[in-house]
């Protein structure tokens, strides 16, 4: 069975894709083992989360790294932006000559692609959280259909596709980790970061449904639940 220091002896090129809250430590593995070649880290993380990691692999040649778009299928085709070393980014892009997966070099600063990642994942994860909650809130008052009837008036938008919450919910376990990033981007960058903690904290209601195939009233009941569990736990005022 291939371990770990077996597979970087017989790898030139690393690349990095796992939750949020792995990336160090999955950076820290690579460092032991005194990786060498190129090493892109491609994970939603800040920018200086980034930069930071580089240094924890000082033999190896670190690209900052981000993946944007839906996994290559159906004529999908996702695009791997890097940044750093021009001539360690040439080589990573040979090697998606002729696949699904596109490549965007953005220049040689660490953290560029973190920043683009994150900064598209504000504003895509967030808005799908709050149309979420919008037409749980609707619902609840009897006027789901009429939320529905005015959204679909306007050119587009995720209100009106409610037929993605219950996929909102089963990849909620990896999107609250990533929206905490933002805010930590977006915080460092002194520009406020509540709207993203705050997303990140809806989402953690669904952490229960990991991947799972659910129905839209499954996925809102999921939110009701939870807050239920919440108040349930949460201890009483002392009597005056």
């Amino acid at each position: 069975m291939a371990t770990v220091g077996s597979l970087l002896e017989a790898s030139d090129v690393v690349l990095s894709v796992c939750p949020p809250a792995a990336a160090e430590d999955l950076a820290g593995q690579v460092s032991e083992h005194g990786f060498e070649g190129v090493f892109v880290e491609a994970n939603a993380i800040s920018p200086e989360r980034t930069r930071r990691i580089a240094t924890r692999l000082p033999r190896a040649l670190v690209l900052d790294g981000a993946v944007v778009g839906s996994p290559p299928r159906g004529g999908k085709r996702p695009c791997l932006y890097l940044a750093g070393d021009v001539v360690a980014a040439a080589l990573v892009e040979g090697l998606f000559t002729e696949t699904d997966v596109r490549t965007r070099v953005l220049g040689e600063k660490l953290g560029a692609a973190s920043a683009l990642k994150l900064s598209y994942s504000a504003y895509q994860k967030a808005s799908r959280v709050l149309a979420a909650i919008a037409y749980a809130a609707a619902v609840d008052h009897g006027a789901g259909e009429e939320l529905l009837e005015i959204a679909a008036q306007r050119s587009g938008g995720y209100l009106q596709q409610i037929d993605y919450i219950p996929k909102t919910a089963a990849r909620a376990w990896r999107w609250g980790p990533e929206m905490l990033e933002a805010a930590d981007m977006l915080e460092a960058s002194r520009l406020p970061g509540d709207m993203l903690r705050s997303a990140a904290s809806a989402l953690n209601r669904w952490d229960t449904a990991k991947d799972d195939e659910l129905s839209v009233s499954d996925a809102l009941e999921l939110l009701r639940q939870h807050a239920v569990s919440e108040r349930s736990t949460s201890p009483e005022s002392p009597a005056p």
